[in-house]
């Protein structure tokens, strides 16, 4: 492995766009913590909505002591395609899930925060469907949402994608390990 991306950001900041410009032009492979959760919701015959998704993190946080997105995503990721050296987690979302990557893969590891105005997020999550608000607005206040919203300061980088495109991030992104 070359290089481990950490995304992090609020809900709508534009991670999922960043992700595909990544994967596309720098041949970055997603590891998907949303997959694992959503899987682990249908197990148990739950709704598989924001809410529970956010519960559901924190629960394996606590059981795991924040173990979880290493030991039952990222490592079966990587360890089923050794080959691929760019690999992007886009959902960090509490400081000691980070700091758990950075103790397990070292210089690998880098961090990067996207972020926009709370306005222009809460208009693109509008923008995905009007009945939406009312979810975002509570999902603003859940303590998961709050954590990943405070990681900027635990950052290698942070990029407003209110001012850059998708593929200017990811070009910038690129440079945090050149440093």
């Amino acid at each position: 492995m070359k290089r481990l991306l950490l995304l992090s950001g609020p809900m709508a900041s534009g991670k999922t766009s960043i992700s595909l410009a990544l994967q596309e032009n720098y041949g970055f492979v997603p590891i998907s913590s949303g997959s694992f959760l959503r899987a682990q919701l249908a197990a148990r015959n739950e709704p598989v909505n924001r809410h529970n998704l956010q519960e559901l993190g924190d629960i394996l946080d606590g059981a795991t002591d924040f173990s979880w997105l290493i030991e039952s995503v990222a490592n079966p990721a990587i360890k089923a395609q050794p080959d691929v050296e760019n690999w992007l987690l886009d959902a960090a979302r509490k400081p000691k899930q980070v700091e758990l990557f950075r103790l397990r893969f070292g210089d690998a590891v880098r961090h990067v925060h996207i972020n926009a105005p709370e306005s222009v997020l809460e208009q693109r999550y509008a923008a995905r469907g009007a009945s939406l608000v009312v979810e975002y607005q509570a999902s603003v206040l859940h303590p998961n949402e709050q954590s990943a919203r405070s990681l900027a300061g635990f950052v290698d980088k942070v990029l407003d994608t209110e001012e850059l495109t998708s593929l200017q991030i990811a070009d910038q992104i690129m440079d945090v390990w050149e440093k």
